[in-house]
């Protein structure tokens, strides 16, 4: 019985921990776009699978 309560515990910090990963890509990743248009630029997008190795260059 321990042993499955530990495990759930685990798994559940390893996903609540991924899904903030995530928000926070998701996050940084819109904000660089939308500085690109304050600064009335276009912004250039590079991502790759699953989008988590972007980059964004404002031309």
């Amino acid at each position: 019985m321990l042993k499955r309560k530990k495990l759930s515990l685990l798994s559940g910090t390893a996903l609540a921990f991924l899904l903030f990963s995530v928000l926070l890509n998701y996050h940084s990743f819109n904000y660089a776009k939308n500085a690109c248009t304050e600064n009335n630029k276009v912004p250039i997008v590079d991502k790759t699978f699953l989008a988590v190795n972007w980059s964004v260059s404002c031309e």
